[in-house]
């Protein structure tokens, strides 16, 4: 083992842990309504806020590819503890965009996304690792729903803020700041788990072995995961706010309440069914996703939204509580660190494609119709992963079963 195997039934810990990844969570998402309002204020165009979310993306590609496997070498704390620390200042810039401008907006997202990928992704690890093996499962859904849950409360209270608060360039960044100061002292009192030190070079990217999963499994459902999400939480109000509707900034909160809060509740549901069933269902909760959210961009539509957030949430939290699942099968104790940042590289991916599609689709972007695609492409994933990822599943419980 390449961990200690603290006590199973040591939930205070694990709490802290938790608290720690709801708040950073809490942190990243909280901004979204805020630099909406700015898309006006500023008047930045509707590609400008896409391109906030992307930005986010390329701040993870350092912190996925480095952080999961510095972990597993040198200690989960020395990357999670750091890392929460500098969220806070990711935070602090993105406040300075009241006073300094546009420029802090790409500056704070970029930070926000290299601090964010590093507690995410070691964050899962450490919480299954203080859980023991024979919680890890559990562990695994906990975090998705802590996190889902951050994603989910933030953008609402900072949407209701933005939309009827005072100041709302600054009042919206308060609870963030004090979320973070707190999961920072929570982390402090969490044990290491990682007790043995392997020296050497960092081992970047897939194990051995993992390959065939990873193509099969780990790629489709990555892309599901927040693809649909940032999808419902970047264009859906851009357009709906396009025929006329007023109170956006409040429908992008109440929109992220039902992704992240739905993505949260069906982590239960995600345990129950097993990945062999969870990724194509995904794919298939995406699908109808986009067909409500084609329709509430039509005139009068605005409230479809929260249909297709709702089915959006459900099929998130499948994804990526049976990504994690998955992760930890094809993944030796001191490679699944790296396992896991590849995972969230996909995942996380989501998050530039908003900018991809206004990019490509253009004015075509006001008729749904790319929203439509997006449903297709979504179809496309499940297939892959009901004959595939199905077949790769099997293959590999029934070796692990012989061993």
């Amino acid at each position: 083992m390449s961990y200690s195997d603290p006590d199973p039934g040591n939930q205070r810990l694990q709490r802290r842990l938790m608290l720690a990844l709801f708040g950073i969570a809490f942190s990243t998402q909280a901004p979204s309504p805020v630099l909406l309002f700015y898309t006006e204020t500023l008047d930045l165009s509707a590609l400008a806020l896409t391109v906030f979310f992307a930005v986010y993306a390329l701040g993870l590609v350092p912190s996925l590819l480095l952080g999961g496997p510095y972990s597993d070498r040198h200690g989960r704390k020395r990357v999670v503890l750091p890392c929460t620390l500098l969220c806070l200042g990711a935070l602090l810039v993105l406040l300075s965009t009241a006073f300094l401008g546009e420029p802090m907006i790409y500056v704070g997202r970029l930070l926000q996304g290299v601090t964010s990928g590093a507690v995410f992704t070691v964050g899962v690890v450490w919480l299954r690792e203080l859980a023991g093996p024979q919680g890890a499962s559990a562990a695994a859904m906990r975090a998705s729903a802590a996190m889902a849950s951050g994603f989910a409360i933030g953008p609402l209270t900072t949407g209701l803020l933005v939309q009827w608060g005072p100041l709302p360039k600054l009042v919206p960044y308060v609870l963030p700041l004090l979320l973070v100061s707190l999961a920072f002292f929570l982390t402090r009192g969490v044990p290491e788990t990682m007790t043995i030190r392997r020296p050497g070079r960092l081992q970047i990217g897939i194990p051995p072995g993992a390959g065939p999963g990873f193509a099969a499994y780990l790629l489709p459902v990555g892309l599901i995961v927040y693809t649909y999400a940032v999808v419902s939480l970047t264009v859906f109000p851009i357009l709906v706010a396009e025929q006329g509707f007023e109170a956006v900034f409040a429908l992008v909160g109440v929109s992220a309440l039902l992704v992240q809060g739905s993505a949260a509740a069906s982590t239960g549901l995600a345990r129950r069914w097993g990945p062999a069933t969870c990724g194509w269902a995904s794919a298939l909760l995406a699908a109808a996703g986009c067909i409500f959210g084609y329709l509430a961009v039509q005139p009068d539509g605005w409230p479809y939204v929260l249909p297709a957030s709702l089915l959006i949430g459900v099929s998130e939290g499948l994804a990526i509580t049976s990504g994690i699942t998955v992760s930890d099968l094809l993944a030796p104790a001191d490679r699944r660190g790296g396992l896991v940042s590849v995972f969230y590289l996909v995942v996380y991916f989501g998050f530039a494609v908003p900018t991809i599609v206004a990019l490509v689709a253009r004015d075509a972007l006001r008729s749904g119709i790319p929203i439509l695609v997006l449903g297709g492409l979504a179809l496309v994933l499940g297939a892959v992963l009901f004959l595939a990822g199905r077949t790769v599943l099997q293959r590999r419980t029934a070796a692990t079963l012989r061993y």
